[in-house]
């Protein structure tokens, strides 16, 4: 072959063949063909469905806007293709194709240009190959005649041949008008699988989701999409220019080159990146990132990414992150994440995280979680988190190594080993650690203390006492919580007052039925008639010695050590009188109590608990 740009016809004939014989289609049999205003590539197809055989070309050079009239019985082949295509193509047969080629081609151009067909081993025409040059970096798909054509600048390269279910093929097209017979084997025998169902063979789950995206979906070519999931040749490509995934540098064959820098002026498509990647509108990617890419909507990754994505709208990878995700409104990512996630509304993810979650509406996260998950109203965190749970309103674990801290509730479905605290509700299963809230509940408490006004542990301690002392008629306690520690509702009655508290108390078992307990309690002490309602406050300190009757009755009494502090308004509008107690013993309380001044004193308790 000299220098000279040259331009020739390759011809490549792809099969799966039972036999090595086959019928060669004669030029000058008889045909009979009527058609009425068709387009050329229409007539075509109604004289192959009248016969045993097909037509291979290459589209562009058909006139297929050309229309056809025309009524013959009994004319050749040869001379009705002539009519047909205004007598400006050769023909050339191979098996039961016809290979139609213009006449005159410039021998000085310079690329030569391969046309094929594939076939199974029954003769059909396979469409959806994958016909590939290695060295050119193009590709070509078949249509639902088998037929394909390919244009490249040398002929002698290797040819790769992909088509779903069969074994790839390598040859070597180099010689001008050689017929070439490749066996395509199966991967499984044909009768187990439809063909839908071999479609569904090649293409992974990721790859599924990935091509559902609707920007994927809308922005890729179908057939760049195809490209990558058949063939494994991976190609790097230092620049990439793309005006769209369809429009750019490199066309059908973006989804098999790794490019060092893409730069795309709406959205771009390529196998990876090893350097950096920026998109006005949107950067995808069918394999994997190393480096960074920043976009004004959204970077889409199937793969998985190593540094950097910061995107406007949204950043999706569906394999590992290890870097940083950011985002104007979400990100997400199907597997493990380490590193951060932040975003203005949400971040997503279904595998672990090793780093931080930061959003300002929601976190949510599948799998194990070591360290910082912060949100501006909620966090779900399915599994086990170690480290900081921080919720505007709502926070969810497994279970909890560390704080949950939650503006409204905070939630472990298992065991808290740490703090959990939140405005209104905690609820654990097992606490080892401190609940600090209105409502603290837990199934159990090992090792831990409840702060609250209600308490609840559903295997812990829960009693009803009465008791009457130096102070109250009666005083009411409600206690809950572990079986040691637990905290205290308490109501007491005196003439014209009540008394109104909170306290948390310790039980210790001494010998079988005997017990001590040990119990603080802060009251505010209200007047039920006057206007001035808060009179002040009571402390009391209570060491208490309790006898078990029975399961569910306890005798209790002892000592207590008390402090009244008055309301410092009513001390300096000297309204002291107004309250009045009879039947205590103690002079020390009454005159405290008439003349409105701090008191201390040594009480006495008994009474009965249920």
């Amino acid at each position: 072959m000299t220098n000279k740009i040259r331009y020739f016809l390759l011809i490549l004939m792809l099969a799966l063949v039972a036999q090595n014989s086959s019928s060669q289609v004669d030029l000058h049999r008889k045909i009979s063909i009527n058609v009425q205003n068709l387009f050329v590539p229409q007539t075509l197809h109604v004289i192959e469905q009248g016969y045993d055989f097909f037509f291979a070309y290459n589209p562009r050079q058909i006139p297929a806007y050309d229309r056809v009239t025309m009524n013959e019985r009994n004319i050749a082949l040869k001379k009705a293709l002539d009519k047909i295509l205004s007598n400006r193509f050769a023909y050339m047969t191979i098996g039961n194709h016809v290979i139609l080629r213009l006449k005159g081609i410039n021998t000085e151009s310079e690329d030569f240009i391969i046309l094929g067909v594939v076939r199974n081993s029954d003769g059909l025409p396979l469409d959806s190959a994958v016909v590939y040059a290695v060295k050119e970096n193009k590709a070509a798909i078949t249509n639902d005649d088998g037929a394909f054509h390919l244009r490249l600048k040398e002929p002698t390269q290797y040819i790769h041949i992909s088509c779903p279910n069969y074994i790839d093929t390598l040859l070597i097209a180099e010689t001008l008008n050689t017929e070439k017979i490749i066996n395509l084997y199966r991967k499984v025998p044909s009768t187990t699988l439809s063909p839908s169902e071999i479609q569904e063979l090649n293409v992974s789950s990721s790859q599924k989701q990935f091509e559902k995206l609707s920007l994927v979906r809308n922005l890729v070519p179908q057939s760049a999409l195809y490209l990558n999931r058949l063939v494994n040749t991976i190609r790097s490509i230092p620049i990439q220019v793309s005006f769209l995934p369809g429009m750019g540098s490199q066309q059908l064959t973006k989804g098999l080159n790794v490019n060092s820098f893409s730069l795309n002026i709406l959205a771009g498509y390529s196998k990876g990146i090893s350097g950096f990647e920026i998109g006005s509108l949107a950067n995808i990617i069918g394999g994997d990132v190393k480096g960074g890419q920043v976009a004004g909507i959204a970077n889409i990754v199937n793969g998985q990414i190593n540094g950097l994505q910061l995107a406007g709208v949204f950043n999706y990878t569906f394999n590992h992150v290890s870097g940083v995700q950011i985002s104007g409104v979400g990100n997400i990512s199907n597997n493990n994440v380490e590193g951060l996630q932040l975003a203005g509304v949400s971040n997503n993810n279904k595998g672990t995280i090793n780093g931080a979650q930061i959003s300002g509406v929601l976190n949510t996260n599948l799998r194990k979680m070591t360290g910082l998950q912060l949100a501006g109203v909620a966090n779900i965190q399915i599994d086990k988190i170690i480290g900081c749970q921080l919720s505007g309103v709502y926070g969810i674990a497994s279970d909890v190594k560390g704080v949950q801290f939650s503006g409204i509730m905070s939630h472990t479905t298992h065991d808290v080993s740490g703090v959990q605290i939140s405005s209104l509700l905690n609820k654990a299963r097992k606490l080892n650690g401190l609940q600090i809230g209105i409502v603290n509940i837990a199934d159990s408490i090992e090792n831990g203390v409840q702060v609250g006004l209600f308490n609840i542990v559903k295997n812990g301690y829960r009693a009803f006492e009465f008791t009457k002392d130096e102070t109250y008629y009666c005083n009411f306690m409600y206690k809950t919580g572990g079986k040691r520690l637990y905290s205290i509702l308490d109501a007491g009655i005196m003439k014209d007052n009540v008394g109104v508290g909170y306290g948390m108390g310790y039980i210790q078992p001494i010998y079988k039925r005997l017990s001590i307990n040990m119990d603080a309690i802060y009251s505010a002490l209200l007047a039920t008639n006057t206007s001035d309602t808060y009179q002040g406050k009571i402390m009391n300190f209570r060491l208490g010695i309790n006898y078990r009757i029975q399961k569910h009755l306890t005798l209790t009494g002892g000592l207590s050590f008390n402090q009244y502090d008055p309301d410092k308004e009513n001390e300096r509008s000297g309204s002291a009188g107004k309250i009045s107690f009879t039947g205590n013993s103690s002079n020390t309380i009454s005159q405290a109590f008439q003349n409105n001044k701090k008191a201390m004193w040594l009480g006495w308790f008994f009474g009965v608990r249920f």
